[in-house]
């Protein structure tokens, strides 16, 4: 993933208030994420839809480490190779604190990955965590 075609598809599907991104089935991979991770121009953003991108657990732990992404509410990551790993940075994020709604159906989560999701302490704020269609 280039960084001019994902400075295009955030130009063409970030909406015009700033706050809503979908790049739904775009395949931006680990490497999209972690640039994604640190593009200022998305730091009002509510909402962040990654669904079938491949990300895996290396371009989560981009996205859960990012402050870029403290304002995020929604967050979804249907789709994308996320196993346990992940599932750990998710769980113990310190900038996703704004988070309400989570899906995270079809992913490489085991029974112990859903449970630290659900237990998590650092997702104070999430009230909806989807895990199965």
């Amino acid at each position: 993933m280039s960084s001019d075609r994902l400075d295009e598809l955030i130009r063409d599907r970030l909406s015009p208030d700033g706050q809503v991104l979908s790049l739904k089935a775009q395949f931006i991979r680990e490497v999209g994420a972690k640039a994604l991770a640190k593009k200022e121009e998305l730091k009002n953003l509510r909402a962040l839809d990654l669904t079938q991108n491949d990300i895996g657990d290396e371009g989560v732990k981009a996205i859960a480490e990012s402050e870029i992404f403290s304002n995020l509410r929604t967050l979804n990551l249907k789709s994308n190779r996320i196993g346990d790993e992940g599932a750990g940075y998710l769980a113990n994020s310190k900038t996703l604190k704004n988070l309400r709604s989570m899906q995270m159906v079809i992913n490489d989560l085991s029974e112990e990955g859903e449970k630290v999701l659900r237990n998590s302490t650092a997702l104070s704020s999430l009230s909806s965590l989807k895990f199965r269609v």
